[in-house]
């Protein structure tokens, strides 16, 4: 049938503005989604650094990885790291089957995990909360930097190799690290800092390292502290931020900072607190922590994750079971709850004792995985918070 030209006219105009449109449809759409970060590519000396001393052998055409991953020392490593690994991957599997089923995060890529009193521990961290944007690591221990193998020696090589094996010693076993022991484990002539122990778990979970650089929040105070005869803090604030890749190429920064942490301490650093707690929205993992957040002294600290954080799994060692409750928090409880070993008896909870005991909000079963102090068999405990 044809149409008058009138009517055609009017059929046209409907199609071209429909089309018109659709097209701003779709470039509001597209420039409401989150832009995806471009791919970053790995520095291949640093990424070869990290896997050899997660046993792992690196890619050949390098003069000086190629010397020494050569040599017995590192055969020796890589058939001992690798023995290890294994137990440990089964562990983080079981972690991973856990996290699916208890965790359920949208758009990880913009999120933050905050973890207080990390030590070196990216294992745990990805293992429960992967993807995310962003990392913040505090701890005392300093970040140091990787090992540079550029003029080592068989003998000095092979002495790396141990010192590695020996500082996952605890991790590896235990599933944390033992403050006191990392005392020497992060300071021998070759192992320097958490950097290289960091570098290691991500090599271990097939990830790149693309950069490594010193990180300063606050350059006004720490110029200001280097003068002579200025009142500074104990200890300076130190930092480091490591840039890693995964098998996309996708980038993701671990920024790690090595402070006293302790109210008292911190009114040399008063803003770091708020700069962290602003990298929203944000997980939060504590474990192992020693049960700084149990008194006063770390007040400041415990009130930046609650009001931060949305989600937190942490031990019985994190924020006393009291305050997640007075915050309203949805709380469950997996595992056991024991008496906190000795010499931090102090740190007993009894209304937690009490939660564990109650059908409705614990108990559900027997944690496959250590978690904290209590770590052998299945005796480990674990709470899961989420903010309603």
């Amino acid at each position: 049938m044809a149409y008058p030209q009138q009517i055609r006219n009017c059929f046209q105009g409907a199609l071209l503005a429909l089309g018109l449109a659709l097209v701003f449809a779709a470039a509001t759409v597209q420039a409401a989604a989150p832009a995806a970060k471009p791919a970053v590519a790995a520095n291949a000396r640093a990424t070869a650094t990290a896997q050899i001393m997660a046993g792992i052998q690196p890619a050949p055409g390098d003069p000086v990885i190629d010397r020494l991953v050569a040599t017995e020392a590192f055969a020796q490593h890589k058939a001992a790291m690798q023995a290890q690994w294994k137990p440990v991957r089964e562990r983080l599997n079981q972690i991973e089957k856990w996290r699916d089923q208890e965790i359920k995060l949208a758009n990880v890529a913009n999120r933050t995990l905050l973890y207080p009193f990390s030590g070196p521990d990216f294992l745990n961290a990805w293992a429960l909360f992967p993807n995310h944007g962003k990392y913040l690591f505090l701890a005392l221990e300093n970040p140091g930097t990787l090992p540079n193998l550029e003029k080592m020696d068989a003998k000095q090589f092979d002495a790396m190799l141990r010192d590695v094996r020996n500082a996952f010693n605890e991790i590896f076993q235990r599933n944390y690290f033992i403050t006191s022991y990392m005392g020497k484990q992060l300071t021998t002539p070759y192992i320097r800092g958490t950097v290289p122990i960091m570098t290691t778990m991500m090599a271990l979970y097939g990830l790149k390292v693309a950069k490594i650089e010193d990180i300063d929040p606050f350059p006004e105070l720490t110029k200001a502290y280097q003068e002579p005869k200025a009142k500074r803090p104990g200890k300076i604030m130190r930092g480091a931020k490591i840039t890693f890749v995964d098998a996309g190429g996708t980038p993701h920064e671990l920024s790690y900072f090595s402070l006293d942490a302790t109210d008292k301490a911190l009114v040399y650093y008063p803003d770091f607190l708020d700069w962290l707690g602003r990298n929203r929205p944000a997980s939060a993992l504590i474990k192992s922590a020693s049960y700084l957040l149990h008194d006063n002294q770390f007040s400041k600290t415990r009130d930046m994750v609650l009001a931060s954080a949305d989600i937190l799994v942490q031990d019985d060692t994190g924020i006393p079971y009291r305050y997640l409750k007075q915050a309203n928090w949805n709380v469950k409880l997996f595992g056991k709850y024991h008496m906190p070993i000795k010499p931090m008896e102090w740190g007993f909870q009894a209304d937690l004792q009490k939660a564990f005991r109650e059908p409705e909000v614990g108990a559900r079963g027997a944690l496959p995985f250590p978690f904290g102090y209590h770590w052998k068999g299945t005796e480990s405990g674990l709470i899961l918070g989420k903010r309603p």
